[in-house]
């Protein structure tokens, strides 16, 4: 019973990292399309010294 939930607990494992992973991978994705989605919401928003604006959208 014991060699059963240890094989168990290792399968169990290996399907959290890849899970973690892939939440990982989600939020990178998410963080940038807020970021994207940010400047288009509202472009002026950059600060900057001199008082001219640089279009910083590729």
């Amino acid at each position: 019973m014991g060699k059963k939930i240890v094989e168990m607990n290792k399968e169990i494992d290996q399907k959290l990292i890849l899970i973690r992973h892939q939440i990982m991978v989600d939020l990178r994705l998410l963080k940038v399309k807020k970021k994207h989605n940010n400047s288009y919401v509202n472009p002026y928003e950059t600060k900057t010294f001199d008082g001219m604006f640089y279009d910083k959208k590729n």
